[in-house]
């Protein structure tokens, strides 16, 4: 049954989030201290933007699993509910922790959003071209030249802009990620049933003797809720994690099609982006030396 909820849950998270929020208390009023479920309702709380409900649980996913995928995800939402310093404590803190470079890239976008919240705008570009733009084309890389891109326009450069928008679209494209302002598609044909629908099934004598320690259960995650609460006015956030509210780091459902477009391509055009930049600029220069390997 829980397992049902969570497959609904995903399935419906870019076409009916709020549905797919409902199916994730669903699973979390059946399964409460499986990490998992603290993970798809936060996801799901992240999407109809109740962000103090998405932190809460998102941690707490962290803390019973150990797991940093979400640390970007948590930092977004501090964002969303109008905390961007605990989003830059949350990239200050990552140092000590082994980060994918992809899950990386995601708090640093996301710490340069903060620093735009704070109308410093110079520091969140200082902290996107800290970042290795000759790293392997992929999801990260195109996220990265993308918000490059926004903070490059609201600094008043819009033609470097242009061309590091165009970068990452072709990027985008020849990678067979998404650039992040698709559509979903609502013609998938996602048959998905409603949480009435997920009728629960026959309990066996088995299930009715767990029930007691399942109850038991339930109350001892209302109290880990609670605890979270707590843990929210305290300082404690060498264990934080983080992601994307105001600007959205997962936004479709509809994959794009490969184009031939090589590396050496992209390679190139990064090239020449990079070089304009460092004319234009003697105090915010950047090379580019890519060495990829297909």
């Amino acid at each position: 049954m829980v397992a049902k909820h969570l497959v609904a849950a995903g399935g419906l998270l870019d076409l009916d989030p709020e549905r797919a929020h409902e199916h994730a208390k669903a699973a979390m009023a059946r399964a409460g201290r499986v990490a998992v479920v603290r993970e798809a309702l936060g996801i799901a709380a992240y999407y109809v933007e109740k962000y103090d409900e998405a932190v809460r649980e998102l941690r707490t996913h962290r803390r019973i699993s150990g797991s940093n995928d979400n640390i970007a995800l948590i930092a977004d939402a501090e964002r969303g509910r109008g905390k961007p310093e605990k989003a830059l404590e949350l990239l200050k803190n990552s140092e000590e922790l082994d980060l994918d470079n992809d899950t990386h890239t995601e708090l640093v976008i996301v710490a340069a959003g903060a620093k735009s919240d704070l109308d410093d705008i110079a520091g969140a570009r200082r902290l996107i071209e800290a970042e290795d733009f000759t790293q392997k084309p992929s999801g990260g890389l195109v996220r990265l030249m993308a918000a490059y891109s926004e903070v490059l326009r609201i600094d008043g450069e819009p033609e470097l802009a242009d061309k590091y928008e165009e970068l990452s679209r072709r990027t985008a494209k020849a990678t067979g990620t998404l650039f992040g302002d698709e559509m979903p598609d609502l013609n998938a044909g996602v048959e998905i049933e409603t949480v009435e629908e997920v009728e629960d099934e026959p309990e066996s004598p088995e299930a009715e003797e767990s029930e007691t320690g399942e109850s038991a259960g339930e109350e001892a995650a209302d109290a880990e809720a609670a605890a979270d609460s707590a843990d929210e006015a305290a300082p404690e956030l060498a264990e934080a994690p983080a992601a994307a509210p105001k600007s959205k780091t997962h936004v479709s459902a509809k994959e794009l099609k490969s184009v031939k477009v090589t590396d050496d391509e992209i390679e190139a055009e990064l090239d020449e982006i990079l070089a304009d930049a460092e004319a234009g600029s003697d105090s915010d220069a950047i090379t580019a030396e890519a060495d990829r390997d297909q």
